[in-house]
């Protein structure tokens, strides 16, 4: 919820209330065992509950900030998009978490290793994947358009719409059609040449919109260069969609490849493209990928399976300080 508090287009605005934020931190402490803290937003709280010996823990929902950064700033170099922006206080405070807390829980192995390569002691991330909400996401009760394919982020540099859009537009199928649901990033229309009009784009929606394109669709794909755990993947598969989506979204969690949908490398147009045609040429085995998407995710528990692991790594961490 935090992050929905920070203003992206306004750093320094960003920086206050961020700091608010840690400051009332601080000042709900009072006497716990764990203190558990979305990354970069807690850093004052976790600075004040490691020097009183309570065990403490980093929620990074992403890769280590410096990976991340790295890999959007190669892409930005080779593509000549602008690059994302990284508020050097925010890295800041990342970079002095990760070295601070008893652990940091991550989503995906992708994640897990975006560490390790910064060298951070292996023991101290934890591998913990995120739940779905099996309820609120559910296969449709009608028709779904044949040959559609829907992509749900926000369209910019991060979650390689390029790559989904030069793949689509290479297919042969006329009765294939492109939703992109999710706001956009200044300038994405003519990068991605929208007033071509063969691309569908809703613009920012509320979540049973979501569920409504995910279930109107024949395919998910999420093209992403980097991503902790894509929570958009388990409710795709939730709603009985195969899923295309790349090794760095984390998508081995949930998929086997040829299994619940196919996995493809990031920045990939072709890789994508060929997937796509394989489920455009083969609705059937669509729509068997589908149902087995529903069955793993089922399978998976949910949040309180999410909880229950949570609360074994809060456990593990205090142990420590016991």
């Amino acid at each position: 919820m935090a992050r929905r508090l920070v203003p992206r287009a306004d750093p320094f605005l960003s920086r206050q209330v961020v700091r608010d934020f840690d400051r009332w931190s601080v000042r709900q402490l009072g006497n716990p065992n764990v203190v558990s803290a979305l990354s970069g937003f807690a850093t004052s709280a976790l600075e004040r509950s490691a020097a009183l010996g309570i065990a403490t823990c980093c929620d990074r929902g992403s890769w280590h900030i410096l990976e991340q950064r790295k890999v959007l700033d190669a892409e930005s170099a080779r593509t000549g998009a602008p690059r994302e922006y990284f508020d050097p206080y925010m890295v800041d405070r990342e970079l002095r978490e990760y070295e601070l807390v008893d652990r940091i829980v991550v989503p995906s192995e992708p994640a897990r290793l975006s560490f390790l390569r910064r060298g951070v002691d292996p023991s101290k991330v934890v591998k913990v994947p995120y739940g779905v909400d099996v309820r609120a996401f559910t296969p449709p009760s009608a028709r779904r358009h044949p040959g559609a394919i829907v992509s749900v982020a926000t369209v910019g540099l991060t979650k390689g719409q390029r790559y989904l859009v030069e793949a689509f537009r290479s297919l042969h199928s006329s009765s294939a059609s492109l939703t992109l649901v999710g706001p956009m990033d200044p300038g994405w229309d003519v990068r991605l040449d929208l007033a071509r009009g063969d691309v569908r784009l809703t613009g920012a929606v509320p979540r049973a919109r979501v569920v409504e394109e995910l279930q109107h669709a024949s395919i998910f794909v999420l093209a992403s260069l980097q991503e902790g755990l894509a929570l958009v993947i388990s409710q795709a598969m939730a709603c009985g969609l195969p899923v295309i989506a790349t090794e760095a979204t984390g998508v081995r969690e949930l998929v086997d490849d040829g299994v619940e949908g196919f996995v493809v490398p990031a920045g990939d147009a072709q890789a994508i493209a060929e997937s796509l045609a394989v489920l455009l040429d083969h609705p059937e085995r669509a729509v068997e990928m589908g149902r087995a998407g529903r069955a793993r995710v089922e399978s998976l528990g949910g949040w309180d399976e999410y909880g229950s692991r949570l609360l074994q790594v809060f456990d593990g961490a205090r142990a420590e300080h016991a």
